[in-house]
Formats: C-alpha cells, structure tokens, sequence
C-alpha cells in the first residue's frame, strides 16, 4: 500500500500523525459538501443537534451558528477526531453549547429522543452494520424528527473505484440505502443529488 493509499485509509479511523492530516484535509475539502447539505434543512434557533463521524469538528462549528440557542453534540469512532473537534469548538464547549464524544454509530452514548436533526456527513460508508446504526439513529431522535445525511458516488464505476482505494469503506445503491432506513422506521426519505458525485438524503423517524 503506498503513502496516497495509506492516507485515503484514515477517512473511517482519522488516527495517527497521517489521520490528523486527513482531518485537517476534510475540513477545507468537504466544506462545498457540507454547506449544500446544511443548505436543505430549514434549521430551528434552539434545536438539539447530533453530528456522526464529526471528524475535524468543522461541522460542528457550523451547526453552532445555524442553532445558536442549541446545543450540539459531536460523535467520533477516532480519539484524534474527538481532540480535535474539541480543540476546534473549544469556546462552545466550554459555555456548554457544544459537547463532544467517543463512540460509534451503531451504539451511542445518548438517551432516546434526544435530538431534533441527526447529520452523519461522508461518514455513512464507513459504518460496519448500517441497520444496526440506522436503528440507533432512530432511537436518538425525537418523534418526527430528522435524519439528513450525504453518500458520494452515484456511478457504479467511481463507486467500485474507491473501494478499491479505501478498506473500510462499503457503497450501497440508493434503493437499498431506501431500504434500509425504511426497515429502520424512517419515512418521507428524500434525496437530493448534486452533480455527479453527491447524494443527500433526507428522513423522518
């Protein structure tokens, strides 16, 4: 496996000195991404929002400002993603608007029906049991609340491709993506797709 292969490998588990430059990388390269998929949720001052896979925090600091009479939780499989987000979103913080955990999608630290918006950003693929973290989402959020997430790579061909590249990371086709929150109890699940390379999805619990 060669450097460029080695650090594509740290997106799932951003660890170690190559990690936290990957972390570094997501935060100004997703940044496009993240603003269009914030871009399709109406945001509410006060809501109680949860980010998985929050990586560099970048997002987090973007959810403090669309909810800034909120809170906002970040979750993270990677130490290095927590210190970091936490480093990132040290003011918020430490006025209590923002809090910052280790765990993983599919068992999370969190009451039921904690959250009013769920967001998972470029982190979905990397989630080992998708009914499993689908069903915890599910149980975090408020009845009828949201769960919004974005899933690069429409195309068969850069799907195959990057999972090539990347060990950890498993592409689905949208229907069974579909089919899996619905099993999950979501409904109304919507997707927005922009360009060739990104989806949003959109769904109520």
């Amino acid at each position: 496996m060669n450097l460029l292969n080695k650090f594509w490998n740290t997106s799932a588990r951003p660890d170690g000195r190559l990690g936290r430059l990957n972390l570094r990388f997501m935060n100004i390269a997703h940044t496009p991404m993240a603003r269009w998929n914030l871009s399709l949720i109406a945001w509410q001052p006060a809501w109680t929002v949860l980010d998985v896979g929050c990586g560099g925090g970048r997002n987090l600091a973007r959810l403090l400002r669309l909810c800034p009479k909120g809170k906002v939780y970040g979750i993270d499989i990677s130490e290095d993603s927590v210190t970091y987000s936490r480093r990132k979103n040290s003011h918020a913080i430490k006025n209590g608007r923002c809090v910052v955990e280790l765990g993983s999608a599919d068992a999370m630290p969190f009451t039921d029906a904690m959250f009013d918006v769920v967001t998972a950003y470029e982190t979905v693929y990397f989630w080992p049991d998708l009914p499993l973290a689908f069903a915890e989402v599910g149980r975090v959020l408020k009845p009828g609340a949201t769960f919004t997430f974005s899933y690069g790579l429409k195309t068969d061909t850069a799907m195959r491709y990057w999972e090539e590249q990347v060990e950890a990371m498993h592409l689905l086709p949208v229907e069974e993506i579909k089919s899996l929150l619905t099993a999950a109890g979501f409904s109304h699940i919507h997707t927005t797709a922009k360009g060739k390379a990104t989806i949003n999805f959109r769904a109520i619990h």
